[in-house]
């Protein structure tokens, strides 16, 4: 499993992913999502809910 990643590009700052993050490792700066790594654990099974709730398809999987 790799780690969320925002293509800054695509971002709306729309803050889906924000509502989904049972974390709270999204934050929005400058109208886009950032994300905290410390916090985040989306590199395992347990979570990926950012990557399927983004509507512009700007958080992906990283290897």
């Amino acid at each position: 499993m790799g780690i969320p990643v925002v293509e800054q590009k695509r971002c709306t700052g729309c803050r889906e992913c924000i509502s989904v993050c049972e974390v709270n490792a999204i934050e929005i700066v400058d109208e886009k999502a950032i994300i905290d790594y410390g916090r985040c654990y989306g590199d395992t099974e347990s979570c990926r809910a950012c990557i399927e709730i983004c509507p512009q398809g700007a958080i992906f999987e990283m290897e």
